[in-house]
């Protein structure tokens, strides 16, 4: 060995090495196995000045040359320096790289062209930052891959470095193979996609490099090729333990204990081998070798493979209801994070969806917002994302409830494939476990899983579409009740996807969003629309159409909302609905991709609304934006029964009744009786009063009236002063601002002059201002209470004969109108009295209420008979 050959050291270049020479020629390189390469006599005594090895084989894969920067000035200098050392650097690489320390000159030997990229630039290479050791764990991967792209990309005719490689859709091989494990095994079909996505990820690793020789594929194929008897069971017996112990040490598993991997079909709980399925194992083997050998490597995943892996697996009916009980179709996902803003979310940012199942939410958002891609780029050997995403799954002490947030740690590695073959040493891969796989995805072994979560930080965005099942949700509730939780659940809603909603608004922050799927039956309960109300702005209602989910024909629609900076704040801009047809795929088993998609236009009018929700003005029948007056008072929220029956059959909607299964019925009975129950015990009346005293609402020294001013819609607001009108009375038709003096305050009496005679009320301190077809009553006397004249007055509505024709003007209402007002013995007005009767009035009001819009639910409601998943799949 020369001496300079003892004093060098090699630098490692990720898996390649870099030798620093000059007075060592290539016969003794050869000689000491530096390089395994043939080397001519005519080449023997070359001395390069550097070479970088792949160390495996020995194999060299660029020859370098340093020159001073006097003799490279001159195209000919350059032509003579290239033509001394292509020779010897063609015998053994295609790569020749000449250089000065500062410019650096890429020429493929077997032309002696300058090498392009598919760009027409020129490499970079800086071997000083090389040999001084000064390159990232991510630039040495780099120029591994391209030393790689350069390898495969360079031939006598070509000296273009191909850096998009062609990528492949898997996807027939997926489903072929989970079939033939599905057949031979008549396992649950959620169990045999479980060893489907195992095999892809071990086969994905393998072709990375990132399983080296004796835990690759290509060692297990091998052992399983050789035909021999009992060669399908060593080649499992190997797998099982050498390659998936690699897996779990490349992957180690987070807090949680899951990991990427953990099928139960060719392995059992305990990781042994599952030696009755090794000949179904070499036929997998088979199918994958063959697939590789046919299309390519797993290096490089097509992007529809990755986002609708799971969702090519839910067009088999076998286990549709159990998978797509974890899973959001990808069109209406992308639908919802293009409605957000996380592509618009700043460094320190967090994004959460709480009841993640396979990870679409947070993977999509990965795949689809670069500047949150970017974040994964590891730096420096560690992937350190800058803004925290997180996504929840519960699970128990039982092993099979950790296999779903498996499936989404997998997933993320088939989404990362691109980083993965890119960023690809041990030392990577451990970071990515570490600060993605890990970090983003947590099972948590709780009976209450999420609910349990009380003191997570807020969060600026939240993607969810939660559990939406009546079935167990008492049982939850006292699981709350038991963990002393209930003031985090107070809102009073039924279902799992009323504690869900909550859990989400109380965990946004002050001006967070939050896009999240919600059942019909959730948008008719009264107690969570007055809580959304008074916690968050309403921006927007999609209604999606039935059969949209592959485990339910549940009605359900996109909830869009935003905390309010202060609870006290009050909402002014209207609500933007949408009715949607089409979601991109037909809605029966085999879920086959169409051409219309009205997610697309839901997407684009909705943003035009975030734009300026005021002043946007809908052009398209499918959309409506709702004034904020109208939309508080819906007694729900099911926003597609707000087109009128010509407007639904030119769109063509069907009337589809929501429908509700045994449980939901069963609760919907249980609110009814409680309310019933209610009325039934409230105490009756303990006092009758006889006394009253006429007084007619001329009487100046009770009552002042008058007559509002005129209004005009162009100068209508979506703001500011309530204004109130003839034609409802009790709800204001509009906002004006800047009305100056003219603004009115409560306590106040209301009625139309004009059509139907209404009498409204305007409560104590709130501010209104009525039009010229409005008259107002104010009250002079304090011994009669305004709320007990409102409700004394509702019974003069048919008495007087008030119409059109007959208006009820001011001179009508003084001289015509009276009302009783309860006196004591001594004569004088019984405020007491008058304060019990309008505090009955109120409660049998709320009551009455309260049964009709339960009944009306109940009675739109369609039973769901509970039919059975097929045995078969097509």
């Amino acid at each position: 060995m020369t001496e300079e050959l003892r004093q060098t050291v090699p630098v490692q270049l990720s898996r390649f090495v870099y030798y620093r020479l000059g007075a060592t020629n290539l016969a003794t390189l050869a000689q000491q196995r530096i390089i395994s390469e043939d080397v001519a006599p005519e080449v023997a005594l070359n001395r390069p000045d550097g070479l970088i090895v792949d160390p495996t084989g020995h194999r060299t894969k660029a020859y370098i040359e340093h020159k001073t920067p006097e003799t490279l000035r001159t195209p000919r200098q350059i032509e003579i320096a290239i033509r001394q050392e292509l020779i010897p650097a063609r015998s053994l690489c295609k790569l020749l790289v000449v250089t000065d320390g500062k410019k650096s000159l890429w020429i493929n030997t077997l032309t002696g062209n300058y090498i392009t990229d598919e760009r027409g630039d020129l490499p970079v290479f800086s071997v000083n930052r090389i040999m001084g050791g000064g390159l990232t764990p991510e630039e040495s991967v780099d120029l591994e891959s391209l030393l790689d792209l350069i390898e495969a990309s360079l031939s006598e005719t070509n000296d273009t470095v191909i850096r998009t490689p062609i990528p492949i859709d898997p996807s027939p091989l997926a489903r072929t193979i989970w079939q033939k494990i599905w057949v031979q095994t008549t396992r649950a079909p959620e169990q045999c996609l479980y060893n489907v996505v195992e095999l892809f990820v071990f086969k994905f690793l393998s072709d990375l490099g990132a399983l080296e020789d004796d835990f690759s594929f290509t060692r297990v194929y091998q052992m399983h090729n050789r035909n021999t008897e009992g060669s399908d069971e060593r080649a499992l017996d190997y797998y099982a333990k050498n390659c998936r112990p690699e897996i779990h040490k490349l992957f180690p598993s987070g807090s949680d204990g899951t990991t990427i991997i953990n099928g139960t079909i060719f392995v059992n709980e305990e990781g042994n081998a599952n030696l009755a399925q090794a000949h179904l194992f070499g036929q997998v083997l088979d199918d994958l070798q063959n697939y590789s050998e046919e299309y390519g490597s797993f290096r490089h995943i097509h992007r529809e493979f990755k986002t609708r892996l799971y969702e090519s697996f839910l067009r088999q009916s076998a286990g549709v209801r159990f998978l797509g009980q974890h899973f959001t179709p990808r069109n209406v996902v992308r639908a919802m994070l293009d409605m957000s803003p996380a592509g618009q979310l700043s460094t320190g940012a967090r994004i959460c969806d709480p009841f993640c199942g396979v990870g679409g939410f947070i993977l999509e958002t990965i795949a689809n917002v670069p500047r949150i891609s970017r974040e994964f780029g590891p730096q420096n050997g560690q992937v350190a994302p800058n803004i925290s995403l997180t996504g929840y799954d519960k699970g128990t002490d039982e092993k099979e409830d950790a296999r779903t947030i498996i499936l989404a740690k997998a997933n993320m590695l088939i989404y990362f494939s691109d980083l993965l073959a890119r960023y690809n040493t041990s030392q990577h891969l451990k970071a990515f476990a570490e600060g993605a796989f890990n970090q983003v995805f947590s099972l948590i072994r709780t009976n209450l899983g999420t609910f349990g979560r009380v003191n997570d930080e807020p969060y600026d965005l939240i993607l969810t579409n939660p559990p939406y099942v009546t079935s167990g949700s008492r049982s939850l509730k006292r699981t709350i009740e038991a963990a002393g939780l209930s003031q985090h659940y107070s809102a009073g809603g039924r279902g799992t996807e009323s504690l869900a909603l909550e859990w989400v608004i109380r965990n946004l922050k002050p001006g967070g969003t939050a896009i999240i799927i919600v059942p019909d039956g959730l948008l008719r309960q009264r107690p969570m629309l007055s809580y959304v109300k008074r916690e968050c702005v309403v921006r927007g209602i999609v209604s999606l159409p039935s059969r949209t989910f592959y485990s339910t024909s549940k009605k359900t629609y996109i909830l869009a909302l935003e905390r309010k900076l202060q609870v006290t704040d009050r909402q002014s801009d209207p609500v933007f609905t949408f009715v949607v047809n089409e979601i991109g795929e037909t809605r029966d088993s085999r879920r086959w991709p169409l051409e219309h998609n009205d997610l697309v236009e839901a997407v684009a009018l909705y943003n035009q609304f975030k734009g300026g929700p005021t002043y946007f003005a809908p052009n398209h029948l499918r959309c409506k934006t709702i004034t904020f007056s109208d939309f508080e008072e819906l007694t729900h929220w099911m926003v597609d029964r707000y087109w009128s029956e010509s407007e639904r059959k030119q769109l063509g909607i069907t009337d589809e009744q929501p429908t509700a299964s045994t449980e939901e019925l069963l609760e919907f009975t249980r609110g009814l009786r409680e309310t019933l129950d209610t009325m039934g015990n409230f105490p009756p009346e303990d006092f009758v009063h006889t006394q009253y005293r006429e007084v007619s609402l001329g009487d100046k020294s009770h009552f002042s009236l008058s007559i509002g001013k005129q209004v005009t819609k162009r100068n209508m607001d979506a703001q500011g002063v309530p204004v109130y009108s003839a034609g409802n009375v009790e709800r204001p038709f509009g906002y004006l601002s800047n009305l100056g003096n003219r603004a009115r305050k409560g306590p106040a009496l209301l009625w139309s002059i004009d059509g139907n005679f209404e009498w409204g009320f305007v409560p104590e301190n709130q501010e209104f201002t009525p039009t010229d077809h409005c008259g107002i009553l104010t009250v002079t006397n304090e011994a009669i209470l305004p709320k007990y004249l409102y409700y004394e007055l509702q019974e003069t509505k048919g008495v007087y004969g008030f119409d059109r024709t007959f208006r009820a003007n001011l001179e009508s209402i003084k001289k015509l109108v009276t009302a009783r007002i309860p006196t004591d013995e001594a004569g004088q007005y019984d405020v007491e009295a008058q304060q019990k009767i309008s505090d009955r009035f109120d409660e049998m009001r709320t009551f009455q209420s309260q049964l009709t819009e339960q009944l009306a639910n109940l009675s739109m409601l369609r039973y769901e008979w509970p039919y059975l998943e097929e045995e078969n799949p097509p």
